[in-house]
C-alpha cells in the first residue's frame, strides 16, 4: 500500500508530504505521476525554485518535500493543492491500494 503523509504548516496549508511504498502498477503509476510533476512543477514554475524547497528521493518508493517558508507561495500552494485532489481521487478509485495520512502542523519551517 502506498503511504501518502501530508504536512501542514502554522496557517494550516500543506507544505510537504512524503510518499512511501509501493502498490499495483497503475495505482504507482498515476501516484508517481502526480508527485514527480508537482515537484518538477514548483522547481521550475514558481518564485520557491530549487532554493524555496527540500526534496529527498531514493529509486524504490520514497520522495519526501517540503517548503522552506510558511506560509507558501500562491502558485506553488495551488500545484500542492492540485497534487492532493489528483490523490485523493486515486483514493477514491483504488481506497485499498493508497492512504492519505494528515500529520497536523507536524512540519518545522
Amino acid at each position: 500500500m502506498i503511504a501518502v503523509f501530508l504536512f501542514r504548516g502554522s496557517a494550516g496549508e500543506v507544505v510537504g508530504f512524503t510518499v512511501s511504498n509501493h502498490g499495483e502498477s497503475q495505482v504507482c503509476a498515476a501516484v508517481s505521476m502526480l508527485v514527480i510533476n508537482t515537484v518538477n512543477s514548483i522547481e521550475t514554475l514558481t518564485a520557491a525554485g530549487a532554493a524555496g524547497f527540500n526534496c529527498e528521493h531514493e529509486e524504490e518508493g520514497y520522495l519526501s518535500f517540503n517548503l522552506k517558508e510558511s506560509p507558501r507561495s500562491k502558485d506553488a500552494g495551488l500545484l500542492i493543492d492540485a497534487m492532493v485532489l489528483g490523490l485523493q481521487c486515486v483514493k477514491e478509485q483504488y481506497p485499498s491500494q493508497i492512504e492519505i495520512i494528515e500529520n497536523g502542523t507536524g512540519v518545522s519551517l
